[in-house]
């Protein structure tokens, strides 16, 4: 990143309040909406010697609010998962899950250890079959499960909220979802946008980056009133540019640990795939700051030029590709290595900064 021209006073912090757990890349499933699609890479799971490093670091770290398990990878698709969810019982843990794995003996491991738990559901019946090629009934029988243990135990825990990722594939099923949200006991709804990784996907999305998408506000306000009607809280994404920017993994104070042991700033830097953003094709090109088996969580975190990403990012510091009168025919949107500021990576085409996607 350049030299931005100030001073910035670099202050070592042993506070890191939200960490996300990559513990695999795997997953059981092979969705039509996935990031895998544009990936060239093999798939892993967290090594020995990388997960024993990762505990001690966390030991060493104060204030942790929340650790999420999820990343890109589906997290129960881990071996040895049920012995995390012992290692880790002491923090308030987060699955995100597709929720096809939810044996009797895992539920019952989940209920005495986590106290969130997001499920990826993306419509019903037929539109989730065709997203997630398996039958909802699998998840659902899972999430009853789930309930069934923690009225059995009396536990209040885990809360149990639903996620839908919308397209114009899906977005038919939202009101039945919401539905499903409520017949299934869950608190609350999170409604993401999709980011189309395949050039078939990208005429897809449901969100605009000019006019007013009035027929999209109105659905929203009625898909919020609705959920409003059943007891259902639920989080709307953007579907409108917007001048408003911000990074919730940095003001969050959040970082993400890789299942190779990268140190990385968020979801989207995660991983090398291609993405449509408003129909151009771009490049994603992971981003990491560092390793933990070269050194601690901390001391990544503390590095100069982590630091410097996080003030950028969270003041605002970077261009707006989106917006800009020269993005058609300017080479720095193609990719995230560097925008026209200088800063590597480049958030400013960033489609989760504009909250058009959303996370747990």
């Amino acid at each position: 990143m350049k030299d931005l021209g100030y001073e910035i006073n670099y202050i070592e912090s042993k506070t890191i309040k939200k960490l996300y757990l990559e513990l695999t890349d795997r997953c059981n499933l092979d969705c039509a909406f996935c990031y895998r699609k544009s990936w060239d890479k093999c798939f892993q799971d967290m090594s020995p010697d990388v997960y024993r490093r990762l505990l001690g670091d966390i030991k060493k770290i104060e204030g942790i609010e929340r650790i999420v398990l999820g990343g890109i990878g589906e997290p129960t698709f881990f071996v040895g998962f049920d012995r995390v969810l012992e290692d880790l019982k002491a923090y308030k843990l987060h699955i995100t899950t597709n929720g096809t794995l939810l044996t009797d003996e895992l539920v019952e491991k989940i209920v005495d250890t986590v106290s969130y738990i997001t499920v990826s559901v993306d419509g019903v019946a037929d539109y989730f079959e065709a997203i997630r090629g398996i039958s909802l009934d699998r998840v659902v029988e899972g999430i009853r499960r789930l309930q069934e243990t923690k009225k059995r135990k009396k536990s209040t825990t885990p809360e149990l909220q639903l996620q839908f990722v919308s397209s114009k594939t899906n977005i038919d099923s939202l009101f039945q979802v919401i539905d499903l949200a409520k017949e299934l006991d869950c608190y609350q709804l999170i409604i993401s946008n999709l980011i189309p990784q395949i050039e078939e996907n990208k005429d897809k999305i449901l969100y605009t980056n000019e006019g007013n998408n009035k027929e999209m506000k109105d659905l929203w306000h009625l898909a919020r009133n609705y959920a409003f009607r059943k007891g259902i809280t639920i989080y709307l994404p953007n579907i409108q540019l917007k001048t408003e920017r911000g990074c919730n993994f940095i003001d969050d104070v959040t970082t993400y640990v890789s299942a190779e042991g990268d140190v990385i700033p968020c979801y989207r830097l995660s991983h090398d795939y291609d993405e449509y953003v408003f129909g151009r094709k771009k490049r994603v090109t992971k981003h990491t700051f560092g390793n933990i088996m070269d050194a601690s969580l901390l001391d990544i975190w503390n590095s100069k030029e982590y630091q410097k990403y996080r003030y950028v990012v969270h003041n605002n510091l970077y261009p707006s590709c989106m917006d800009c009168d020269l993005v058609e025919g300017c080479e720095f949107p193609k990719e995230t290595l560097e925008d026209c500021f200088g800063c590597l990576p480049s958030c400013a085409d960033c489609l989760w900064g504009r909250k058009f996607v959303m996370c747990p």
